[in-house]
């Protein structure tokens, strides 16, 4: 079967319905905080909002563009994973809201997703957490450049950005770029590289007036990428209580509403989960609704007993301190495996 065909079946059973119709937009080193970048995914939301809403993405180990990951020898089976492909998946739950996915500054032997701009990390990505890294302040900087890139850039340029079939972008350029295109695919993959024609500028409404870091924020970590939001736990204590008048921090602090951890993990022995008091004090005292996911993979792992112990911490003192809190165990049913600590992305049930 060629690659897009392959894809294209994959993006429909991913069981959340997820359509290959949703543009993703791939950006390149978007500025940040302090000289940080990253690269993100970009997935417009479907239709208009009075209340537009951005929902960041934080992925686990092994996902990265879908082109790396097919020349991996393992990972290439987890490829459906990809980045731009899970943009979408999560777009197709949140239909109305900006999803931006991040991705990791660093991801070590094309495997260990290292978000070294958000928090302080080890070669292997595991965190080392400071009261302040300016992650926040990094979060919102990147928002603001995303959403100048895009409000900014010609129709023409935002349609080179647009990957299709998660490999490929479309482009109008010269057989020699397009030809620098196709050799970057796998030798195997066939796909044709359309032109720019018959455009709609009407397709590009949700760019008009954009201010992703302005919107409310629904914060999303998967397996690894939870690190970024137990990093912003530090940070939200920090500014409560040793800088409360900083009110230019606590701006963005204000915006954020949800917060998903799902299936976190990651190869460090502990800190998987917060379980500070004080730090989950001021999470309750801030109102953002929790929502916790998980599966056996994480949860029932004996090699990594203390992933169980700290959910369960973190779970059952929120609840106590009175937080708006819902959690859920999925796949109880099934064997512990990658598959299915994946398929967690399939089910995170956006409440707006």
């Amino acid at each position: 079967m060629p690659y897009s065909e392959y894809l294209y079946v994959t993006c429909m059973n991913m069981s959340g319905g997820v359509s290959p119709e949703i543009r993703a937009f791939r950006l390149r080193n978007v500025d940040g905080y302090g000289g940080r970048t990253n690269d993100v995914v970009y997935c417009p939301p479907a239709t208009p909002s009075s209340e537009p809403s951005t929902v960041v993405f934080f992925g686990g180990d092994v996902q990265d563009f879908p082109e790396n990951m097919q020349s991996h020898r393992d990972h290439k089976h987890y490829i459906k994973w990809n980045l731009e492909d899970t943009g979408r998946l999560i777009r197709s739950q949140f239909q109305d809201c900006h999803v931006v996915v991040v991705r990791p500054y660093r991801i070590e032997y094309k495997t260990f997703s290292s978000f070294e701009n958000f928090v302080p990390c080890n070669n292997c990505g595991v965190p080392e957490h400071t009261p302040m890294h300016f992650a926040l302040q990094h979060l919102e900087k990147l928002l603001e450049m995303i959403s100048e890139r895009l409000e900014t850039a010609s129709i023409g340029q935002l349609e080179k950005l647009v990957c299709n079939n998660s490999f490929l972008c479309q482009d109008d350029s010269t057989e020699n770029e397009l030809q620098f295109f196709r050799n970057s695919l796998p030798s195997s993959t066939s796909i044709e590289v359309s032109s720019l024609k018959n455009l709609n500028p009407a397709k590009y409404w949700w760019r008009e007036g954009i201010k992703l870091h302005k919107n409310n924020l629904i914060l999303i970590g998967f397996s690894k990428g939870c690190v970024v939001l137990n990093q912003f736990l530090y940070e939200f204590h920090y500014l409560k209580t040793l800088t409360p008048d900083d009110n230019t921090s606590m701006s963005i602090v204000s915006r954020i509403k949800d917060m998903y951890w799902l299936d976190g993990g990651h190869s460090g022995g502990k800190n998987t989960w917060i379980t500070s008091r004080s730090l989950l004090e001021t999470l309750t005292r801030l109102g953002i609704r929790v929502h916790v996911r998980v599966t056996p993979y994480q949860i029932t792992d004996d090699r990594r007993p203390w992933i169980k112990k700290e959910e369960k911490m973190f779970t059952e003192m929120l609840q106590k301190l009175g937080a708006n809190i819902d959690r859920s165990v999925h796949f109880e049913s099934s064997l512990p495996n990658l598959y299915t600590h994946f398929d967690v992305l399939t089910v995170i049930n956006p409440t707006n």
